[in-house]
């Protein structure tokens, strides 16, 4: 499995064809009739027509079915395993238990769980990229090559979009999407994949991919991007006390800015508005701090700029760790040699979580609390 390969997921290989071609009509005369299907032969009869008019050709009925003959069963229709009258109801249940595993292999791979990740393979799980023929087949192969690139690449994250699930069967079914890896040098590799998961033992795991690698146009064109989510306008209030955080694209979409505010006296900060908080009025001074987050090409690495309205500045670096950012924080001018960091998340869309100490340093710069969305 090639860097390219790693944003593939799992599946299934499983085919049932069964087609019919069409037939010309002038053809089907043609086609032989098995003996017990033929009409039998007949004599017709043949009205004179009337001149000008087309002679009408009448066959005589058939003869009904002998008086003692059985009447015939009407053919009994086949159904797929898992799909007989009271299975029908788990079908829901597999697209629903194979969203699951989609998220869940999502958030191991992020955390950089190896174990985890690999447990989502059946011990069996093959990958294939169509593109290359690589070919990475059991789950302990699987597990090496994502302990490869994890050691390689620190910072690396998938994101899967789902297309489609169809549940063939209650223990089998066939997903088609796409899936995007991100690294810490700004690249990423995309693919479109089909799979197939299947249940073993009460759980959904992949069994095999197919995939083929899409052009590196459709990965993220800016290593920021992956801060976009921080754009908005946030808040949380606090009794006697206001949070309130702004985040916007510099022009050029080069860097985002922040504004962060907090107020001690519970009014609400002038440029966001109204929402609740957590911050602890007794530790937390009023005060401003601009904020401004952009990729070092030098470092390789997303580094912010603070700077608060009481003339304070400092610098952070920023690393991601699956769904969670650490910023490591240090001071400049007459904070020089004094450090502190916080830890970025989220909840979903619009919920904002900042960890870590409210003292020293950090008692300056951005409020440790969580914040809610209030504006795109």
């Amino acid at each position: 499995m090639s860097r390219s390969a790693v944003a593939g997921l799992g599946g299934v290989v499983l085919a049932a064809v069964a087609g019919c071609s069409a037939t010309h009509d002038g053809a089907i005369s043609g086609v032989a009739v098995e003996p017990e299907l033929r009409r039998p032969a007949v004599a017709r009869s043949v009205r004179p027509a009337a001149p000008g008019l087309v002679p009408v050709v009448i066959a005589p009925p058939r003869p009904a079915l002998a008086a003692n003959a059985a009447p015939r069963k009407p053919p009994v229709p086949h159904r797929l395993p898992g799909t007989e009258p009271g299975a029908v109801r788990s079908i829901p249940e597999a697209v629903s238990g194979v969203r699951g595993l989609l998220a869940s292999y999502a958030a191991a791979f992020n955390r950089h769980d190896v174990a985890e990740l690999a447990a989502h393979w059946s011990a069996s799980g093959e990958n294939i990229d169509l593109a290359s023929g690589e070919v990475t087949r059991g789950r302990e192969a699987v597990r090496n090559v994502f302990a490869s690139l994890f050691t390689d690449d620190a910072a690396a994250v998938i994101d899967i979009d789902v297309a489609s699930i169809h549940a063939v069967r209650a223990d089998v079914a066939v997903v088609d999407g796409t899936s995007r890896v991100s690294f810490a040098d700004g690249s990423a590799a995309a693919s479109r994949f089909s799979a197939v998961a299947v249940q073993q033992a009460g759980r959904w795991v992949l069994e095999s991919v197919r995939e083929n690698p899409l052009p590196t146009s459709f990965a993220p064109p800016q290593p920021l991007e992956q801060l976009g989510w921080l754009v908005g306008m946030w808040e949380d209030v606090g009794p006697g006390l206001t949070a309130a955080t702004t985040c916007d694209w510099s022009p050029g979409r080069a860097f985002l800015v922040r504004i962060h505010s907090v107020r001690g006296d519970g009014t609400f900060a002038e440029r966001t508005g109204d929402v609740p908080g957590l911050l602890p009025a007794a530790t937390v001074d009023d005060r401003q701090v601009t904020e401004i987050i952009g990729w070092d090409p030098e470092r390789e690495t997303i580094r912010s700029w603070m700077f608060t309205s009481a003339g304070r500045f400092a610098e952070g670096t920023w690393l991601r760790h699956g769904d969670e950012w650490t910023v490591q924080i240090e001071g400049r001018g007459a904070d020089s040699g004094r450090s502190c960091g916080f830890v970025v998340g989220r909840d979903g869309d619009d919920t904002q979580r900042i960890r870590g100490s409210d003292e020293g340093l950090a008692a300056a710069l951005v409020p440790v609390c969580d914040f809610v969305r209030t504006a795109h």
